[in-house]
């Protein structure tokens, strides 16, 4: 680059800097803050209009103070010269036929008060140009239509602390040699160099209609779950006005997988957005009729299983998670009502105090539109108010005809022992018969509330798999591994779904008001959960992110994206493909693509990595059990010296994991130990077992234990043993004794022979 060119940027970049620092002071002004700090901002909240506006205000100043702060740092990181066509209208600082330079930052920067952009926000329209266009003629999306024009330069900068770094002119070589500079970095500084090396295809997921569902097939390592989060950031941005953070929800697999996203949504300005497990969801909305839930892992339960015990167990979770089910269930709600409904006239002796033709109408025609066991109480509402004015006129006539006898006494016998004796006994055989009417009324009720039928939620899932039972004897199975859990008052993860369904015609149950829903790992979601969360929030705004190869839950979860094209949303879903690996590299995902060669899986697509190349996976074969921990604290220091630091010890068991932990803590300092529930990603050296490893990502993965008895040639163990070697960034190892698995080909002289 011209030196020439190096000193206009470097002076473009002081001014901008200058204008940060204006607009910073300004912002501060405007929040009364004192030495910059921002603890001090006071606002009175008396409830007024007046104090929710001001409010409102000091938020957003405080949003854009943080803003302006981060872009101190680096205000921007690319620039493109755009010349809107003749006859363009005037638009955000560019004017027809006007050659204009445009700054792009991970965040917006306004110059006031003339409201002049300086930094367009990287979710801005013109800023689709960085990521899809080319130098050329080119075209993009604005509020009011396309826009047409000519972009003669595509610029990528870095810059660190205020001060310009690098810079290079692209085209797609250029735009592929900052993509691999990036992606060689560690994975704490590789975080926040997202936003600059979004590519054209998750660019086209990330500004996707955010009014239609999204189903997106990503190999491993292709940014699925980033991207996603990206969507959530440029879908509040588009829908600022309309759709605020708290109304967005990430559904994610783990409590462990939160903590690892969680670090990704506050660089991109975005808080209080909803981050769930569906576990946690369902306590939410279900309250204290939340089942206790099995602890068993589900993963970890297949990892001990033959084959045979697998297919059984597969078999079972799909039948739970069937989009079939819903059906199964709405029907079954109507039946429980039909059931519930009592037959016979509610009396009070011999009178009539409601027909049972009168509770039916109230049941299914006046209360129709509420949950069940609101009708009942509706109803039941019905029949107290009849009982009661039913009891006030035998209680009026009843001490009407007491007080007619007592004056009749008061007549015929003169003041007297006797005579008050004989009142006294009259008031009290009145009270008596009084408090026995009270009793009465509440017995009747009581009888009231037996007559319907039972409005338990474990009681009513079992009545259903009963039936079911009775109705498709393969459904056998799955009634007898259930019913006996429901009698302790248990259920299994699998099974929420269908009790939500249920809650939701039996019970009041608030729906939240969201407006965009993220499925991650959507490949073990079933369609039962989809079709689920479809009807709660009553939207068909939904991205689902997942990779099928990664599919290692069996049939619980989707065998393709098809399965939800019918019977789930308004529209049709689309399924992008994310096929490109950015991850790990090209020697790495190698290994990783003949492994799932020998079980391929349909509907996958193809995949291949970036061109980012690293040393071979290596292979460390040992003689004995007892060369194993030392074998690995070699390698450990080896990848340390090398300055990488977030290193992660596979073994396919928990039971393994413990006994290795205790293994390497005399030889690797600091080695931490995962187990499943645990809340937070930390990082460092961990040992973990093969259930706990989905969805993250590490510089370094060593899989400790891959003989072949340990991972066996099958299905199911070819996507576990691709999840595992998808994990790192920049090494990957395998300690095995004796024979190596199979999924890694012929292993000759510690080296991995692909057949």
């Amino acid at each position: 680059m011209e030196p020439q060119v190096w000193q206009q940027e470097r002076e473009h970049l002081a001014q901008t800097l200058q204008t940060v620092a204006q607009e910073r002071v300004k912002v501060e002004h405007a929040l009364g803050m004192v030495d910059g700090n921002d603890r001090l901002v006071m606002v009175n909240d008396d409830q007024s209009s007046d104090a929710i506006v001001q409010l409102q205000i000091t938020r957003s100043n405080l949003q854009t103070l943080h803003q302006l702060r981060l872009s101190s740092r680096s205000p921007y990181f690319a620039r493109l010269d755009f010349t809107p066509d003749p006859g363009t209208p005037p638009l955000g600082g560019m004017r027809a036929g006007v050659n204009t330079p445009v700054y792009i930052g991970r965040w917006g920067v306004l110059k006031t008060p003339e409201y002049q952009v300086a930094v367009h926000d990287w979710r801005s329209p013109v800023a689709n140009l960085y990521y899809s266009g080319q130098v050329g003629h080119v075209s993009y999306e604005a509020p009011d239509g396309a826009v047409h024009g000519q972009m003669t330069l595509k610029r990528m900068f870095t810059i660190e602390d205020q001060q310009l770094v690098s810079m290079q002119d692209t085209g797609v070589v250029g735009q592929e040699k900052f993509l691999t500079d990036a992606l060689s970095q560690v994975t704490t500084a590789r975080l926040r160099e997202v936003v600059t090396t979004i590519q054209a295809e998750q660019n086209t997921v990330i500004r996707y209609d955010p009014m239609k569902p999204l189903c997106v097939q990503g190999v491993a390592g292709s940014g699925k779950t980033t991207i996603a989060l990206h969507r959530i950031a440029w879908m509040l941005y588009r829908l600022q006005k309309t759709v605020r953070p708290e109304q967005m929800m990430i559904l994610a697999p783990n409590p462990l997988f939160l903590s690892y996203i969680s670090r990704v949504l506050p660089d991109l300005g975005v808080d209080k957005v909803r981050q769930l497990t569906f576990d946690q969801l369902c306590r939410q909305l279900l309250g204290k009729r939340m089942p206790k839930l099995t602890a068993s892992a589900r993963l970890s339960e297949r990892l001990r299983m033959t084959k045979p015990e697998r297919d059984a167990l597969d078999d079972v979770l799909r039948r739970k998670g069937a989009l079939q089910r819903w059906d199964d269930l709405q029907r079954f709600l109507a039946q429980w009502e039909e059931s519930c409904i009592p037959k016979i006239n509610i009396r009070l002796g011999s009178t009539v105090l409601i027909p049972a033709e009168d509770l039916r109408r109230y049941f299914q025609r006046e209360f129709r539109h509420f949950p069940l066991q609101v009708r009942v109480a509706k109803t039941r509402a019905v029949v107290a108010d009849r009982l009661k004015k039913a009891m006030a006129q035998v209680e009026d006539r009843l001490r009407q005809l007491a007080q007619d006898k007592l004056d009749q006494l008061l007549r015929a016998m003169p003041d007297s022992p006797q005579r008050r004796e004989r009142a006294k006994k009259l008031l009290d055989a009145r009270d008596s018969r009084l408090a026995e009417l009270k009793d009465k009324q509440q017995q009747l009720l009581r009888e009231y509330d037996g007559l319907w039928g039972s409005m338990d939620l474990l009681e009513v899932y079992a009545a259903f798999w009963q039936q079911m039972a009775q109705r498709d004897p393969g459904c056998q199975p799955v009634a007898d591994a259930t019913l006996p859990m429901l009698a302790k008052k248990r259920a299994a993860p699998e099974d929420l779904p269908a009790l939500l369904i249920l809650a939701r015609g039996l019970y009041d149950i608030k729906r939240p008001d969201i407006r965009h829903v993220v499925i991650d790992e959507a490949q073990d979601v079933s369609p039962l959960q989809v079709k689920t969360l479809r009807a709660l929030f009553g939207t068909d705004s939904f991205t689902l992110v997942g990779d099928l190869c990664q599919g290692i839950y069996g049939d619980e979860g989707l065998r393709s994206w098809e399965a939800l094209s019918e019977g789930i949303f308004d529209t049709t879903p689309c399924v992008a493909r994310l096929s490109t690996a950015y991850r790990s590299t090209v020697e790495i995902m190698e290994t990783a693509f003949a492994v799932m060669a020998r079980h391929p899986v349909e509907g996958a697509g193809e995949a291949r990595p970036v061109l980012r190349h690293g040393p071979a996976p290596i292979h460390l074969p040992i003689a004995q059990e007892k060369e194993r921990p030392g074998a690995i604290a070699r390698q450990v220091q080896a990848w340390q010296e090398e300055g990488f630091g977030n290193i992660a010890l596979i073994v396919k068991s928990e039971k393994a994991a413990r006994a290795l932990h205790s293994a390497l803590l005399p030889l690797i300092d600091g080695v931490r130990l995962v187990l499943r529930g645990d809340e937070s990603f930390e990082g460092g050296v961990q040992v973990m077992d093969a259930s706990m490893v989905k969805g993250l990502e590490f510089d370094c993965v060593l899989i400790a234990d891959a003989q072949a008895d340990t991972y066996p040639d099958e299905r199911f163990y070819a996507k576990l043993f691709y999840v595992l070697c998808t994990r790192p960034l920049h090494r990957l190892a395998f300690v095995y004794r004796g024979e190596c698995t199979h999924h890694l080909g012929s292993c000759q002289n510690g080296q991995a022979v692909v057949s």
